[in-house]
């Protein structure tokens, strides 16, 4: 983890030298930033996944997947617990990202559909 992120002390704590007032809250956001780039990095990350494992799927049933769906809402409800964070954030933002990434898997499915040869039904 780079320096940056390090200037996050514990919830009610300051640290020895830490800024007070505006000071902190500008280091607390530099802190922020550089969290969500690596967010984004890992979500990318996630959606390039997410994409090569759509060409194998070959309906719409296996795309929404709500058991799939329900099982990692589970696992992200304990991560988020193991973590000391509010579950109901964690599941909540992982609630739209699976919704926005099932409309993708979706448009994906539709487009290589629209693209197959039409079959012969003579």
């Amino acid at each position: 983890m780079s320096d940056q992120h390090r200037v996050v002390s514990p919830a009610g704590s300051t640290g020895a030298g830490d800024a007070d007032g505006p000071a902190r809250i500008a280091e607390l956001r530099v802190a922020i930033d550089g969290l969500d780039r690596q967010i984004i990095a890992l979500l990318a990350e996630r959606t390039r996944v997410v994409r090569e494992l759509t060409v194998h799927k070959t309906d719409e049933t296996t795309v929404r997947s709500p058991e799939r769906v329900r099982q990692v809402l589970d696992r992200v409800h304990g991560l988020a617990v193991g973590h000391g964070m509010p579950p109901e954030v964690a599941v909540g933002a992982y609630r739209t990202l699976i919704e926005e990434l099932t409309l993708m898997q979706l448009d994906m499915l539709a487009a290589r559909r629209a693209a197959a040869p039409p079959t012969d039904t003579r």
